[in-house]
């Protein structure tokens, strides 16, 4: 509903409104229509999208009383700039005018007056309101300020440049790494109350929940959770008897050697007459997580589980994540089963969704199956000998699978990824390139047609849904990428999904950044209400619901199936409100899902510059893989990047060539572009700050010298 009220006052045409008048409008019918109407209208007004006429009857837009909405940014502690939608200009604000705003606030302003700096007439600024703090809470160690018997937060937050008072301590002590709820934004410093306790600064892994808890994912569940879960019946049987039960099926889950929230397995046959039965079953976490209760809104609050280096911050508690949902070998568990038949195409000619119960034959690790079927062994476990003829057959479908896919369209970069090995003490040790084996294809397409088919089949029924969406490329980032690599003999014709993959096809192996460029100029994946397609993989219909232990939209695609197809629970008085709960779920697990793909990368990152920090000096081998005006980004073989700033690189001036990602050195003409090879030294490596640091071996005998060292020491 929000999004249709959204749509109505953003017309340019709106004049404002009553209650009835939006109800009207949105041809609702129902009381709790109303109500839910009533309830946006009220959400709106609190976030300043609409403010009340004084008789409190009419909805008005805060623009039509001279009020807009924008974001501060202060670099100078005499002056800012606000940056709003509505002005084509940056907006000067006065020291005096920020009403003690902050870098980065989300602010309500008006304009103040007509100003004639450097001779131009310019609009000038001033905040009436503060909508949202650019920072809310800070996460640092507690100190104590023995001058003052006073205690306060040291961080490491970079905006920071003020003093942090600690009013309430909360149980924690110094040296206590914690969370702080800021009270007070006074000018020269922050007030604020401890309202997580992280651990000590001494304890194993602090530093990864750390950054967890400041993207605002809970380290802990809250009480009513844990007492919730404790208390849910592990007796199935009543459920296990209503149930159709697979127990005549080799069904397998296949997963990481570490994992443990195992929520997807799968079960294959050649048909007689070349067809293939895939089934797949989905671990029922909806039987146990109802809608509504404190496991469902901790679950919706967090969206997804992490998984950080050597740890998972789980979206449900242990108990269900690991015990009652995980489909362990051996063990009676609920699931959601989806039969297919698969022609020789690649084309579901048959699907059937239903409840079940099934016991999976054999836990199975990506490189076991990896390694038997490569070499028709597995010295590790001979068992694996068993499975190798549904193996073969599993490989034999998602041939198939990945050849649809790949015609229709499907873009697949393959880009190297790196994995974090510490040691007992938490502490980096390692970085391993990943390598993505036969096995995790297999998985990988199985699901991709399991989540196309259950889209395409709630989709058919017409019926209020989430899906995953993906949208096409940013056509003016398309074209530099074009300029690009036509300069370098590729072609890239159109923006269509077909084009691109024959394009990443078609890039040599010494030019695998422009599948990083590919990449990066490509939409974010969102859960959507509605469906316009999933651009990456070339579908027309998407969705996610093979991951109900560790997404949250998932779990919602599970109670949608139960609700459509299992209960028959169809009734059209609802869709309105149904779509609109189903669209807020898509915003907040969308917003969760960037803030744990962030979190990890600021993980990987930290931990990286601590591996790292053990070879300063040293020389490596590696790739240009982004350029920009301050300098050139270098990644190593096993995928850590490091900076080389162009204030270092001091044998000539450099120029930025933007278009061609180049810098080009003004009288050597030298040029150094993504993809090149250089030698580069290590010079720092901050943990705190997770940058690392290189600089260029220029000399071409040093180079020589240290490539053989390179080599020698890394054979």
């Amino acid at each position: 509903m929000k999004n249709e009220i959204l749509e109505i006052i953003n017309n340019p045409d709106y004049q404002p409104l009553t209650f009835e008048d939006f109800f009207s409008l949105l041809e609702l019918e129902t009381l709790k229509d109303g109500e839910l109407l009533k309830k946006t209208l009220n959400e709106l007004v609190e976030e300043n999208v609409l403010f009340l006429s004084k008789k409190k009857t009419r909805y008005i837009l805060p623009k039509d009383l001279g009020y807009y909405k924008g974001k501060i940014s202060i670099k100078n502690p005499n002056y800012g700039f606000i940056i709003s939608d509505d002005f084509e200009n940056d907006l000067y604000v006065s020291k005096h005018d920020f009403l003690g705003a902050y870098d980065k606030d989300i602010v309500l302003f008006k304009i103040n007056k007509k100003s004639f700096r450097k001779g131009k007439s310019k609009d000038e600024a001033s905040v009436v309101k503060i909508l949202k703090r650019s920072i809310e809470t800070l996460v640092g160690s507690i100190k104590k300020d023995k001058k003052r018997d006073s205690y306060y937060l040291e961080t490491d937050n970079k905006d920071i440049n003020v003093k942090v008072k600690v009013n309430n301590l909360n149980g924690s002590k110094v040296d206590d790494i914690v969370s702080l709820k800021i009270t007070n934004y006074n000018y020269d410093y922050f007030e604020g109350d401890v309202n997580v306790v992280i651990g000590s600064s001494k304890d194993i892994g602090v530093d990864i929940l750390s950054l967890a808890v400041e993207y605002g994912f809970s380290i802990k569940f809250n009480d009513n959770t844990i007492y919730e879960v404790n208390h849910i019946d592990s007796d199935i049987s009543k459920e296990t008897k209503r149930r159709r039960n697979s127990f005549d099926k080799a069904i397998y889950t296949i997963d990481g050697d570490d994992s443990k929230d195992l929520d997807d397995a799968v079960s294959i046959k050649k048909l007689d007459n070349g067809n293939y039965f895939l089934g797949v079953y989905i671990a029922d976490v909806s039987y146990y997580v109802k809608e509504d209760s404190y496991l469902d809104k901790e679950a919706y609050s967090r969206g997804t589980s992490l998984y950080l280096a050597d740890r998972v911050i789980p979206m449900l508690p242990v108990r269900l994540s690991n015990d009652l949902c995980s489909l362990n070998p051996n063990e009676e568990k609920l699931a959601q089963g989806l039969e297919m038949i698969v022609d020789s195409q690649g084309k579901v000619i048959e699907s059937e969704l239903f409840e079940t119960v099934i016991k999976t034959k054999k836990r199975l690790t990506y490189n076991k199956c990896n390694e038997v079927l490569e070499t028709k062994d597995c010295k590790s476990d001979k068992e694996y000998l068993e499975v190798l003829p549904d193996l073969e057959i599993m490989n034999e479908l998602a041939l198939i699978l990945q050849q649809k896919n790949t015609k229709r369209g499907a873009l697949d970069f393959d880009v190297p990824e790196g994995k974090i090995i510490v040691d007992e003490e938490g502490k980096a040790i390692d970085v391993k390139l990943i390598k993505r084996g036969v096995s995790e294809r297999i998985i990988e397409s199985f699901m991709i047609l399991a989540n196309e088919t259950v889209a395409e089949t709630i989709e058919r029924m017409d019926l209020p849904f989430i899906y995953r969406v993906h949208d096409k490329p940013d056509p003016i980032k398309l074209q530099d990428l074009k300029v690009l690599s036509q300069a370098l003999g590729y072609s890239l014709r159109a923006g269509y999904s077909t084009e691109i993959q024959k394009f990443l096809t078609s890039i040599k192996e010494e030019d695998d950044f422009l599948k990083t460029l590919v990449l990066r100029l490509m939409s974010k994946a969102i859960y959507s209400e509605e469906n316009i397609g999933h651009f990456g993989l070339g579908s027309m219909s998407y969705t996610h619901f093979t991951s109900p232990i560790r997404r949250y939209p998932d779990l919602v695609v599970h109670r949608l199936i139960r609700k459509y197809i299992f209960d028959g629970d169809i009734n059209a008085s609802e869709f309105n409100a149904l779509t609109n709960k189903i669209s807020d779920i898509a915003i907040q697990s969308s917003k969760k899902e960037r803030a744990s793909i962030q979190c990890e990368y600021d993980v990987e990152d930290m931990k990286k510059a601590e591996y790292m920090s053990n070879f300063i000096g040293q020389t490596f081998e590696g790739k240009i893989s982004s350029i920009t005006n301050f300098g050139m980004f270098v990644t190593l073989p096993n995928t850590v990047e490091g900076l080389v700033r162009l204030k270092d690189m001091t044998d000539d001036y450099y120029m930025f060539n933007p278009t061609l990602y180049t810098l080009i050195g003004e009288k050597t003409r030298r040029k150094y572009r993504i993809g090149d090879s250089v030698l580069v030294k290590l010079t720092k490596s901050d943990k705190k700050v997770r940058e690392i640091d290189f600089k260029l071996v220029y000399n071409k005998d040093k180079q020589e010298k240290e490539h053989g060292k390179f080599k020698k020491n890394n054979r």
